[in-house]
């Protein structure tokens, strides 16, 4: 993965993130009064439905997530460099970012 010199991403500050997301979709989905009617849920078993527990995740499945993101990142700015460097310009601006996007969402 990473070396010393490499930046990485906190996998704690990734886990917070991931945690604010799941917690606003629970929020959203009972305030919209949705049930989750997956058939997983009835395989759980009794008292243990998906709205009753937490969310939590892996240590090392954090790392990965952490990792990614790290790579998607670095090859946004890398691409968004080229755009701009072949127009003349010496910054990133939001186009460079938006004409790049989609080739790389499917690269991803």
């Amino acid at each position: 993965m990473a070396d010393n010199n490499t930046p990485t991403l906190d996998p704690d500050l990734i886990g917070a993130i991931f945690k604010h997301i799941w917690a606003r979709k629970a929020h959203e989905r009972e305030r919209n009064g949705i049930q989750n009617t997956d058939a997983l849920d009835s395989e759980v078993g009794a008292g243990t439905s998906k709205k009753n527990r937490p969310t939590s995740t892996n240590a090392d499945s954090l790392k990965l997530s952490s990792e990614l993101l790290r790579i998607f990142i670095t090859e946004a700015v890398q691409r968004a460099a080229t755009i701009a460097e072949a127009e003349g310009g010496t910054e990133i601006e939001v186009t460079h970012v938006e004409r790049i996007l989609p080739q790389l969402l499917l690269d991803f």
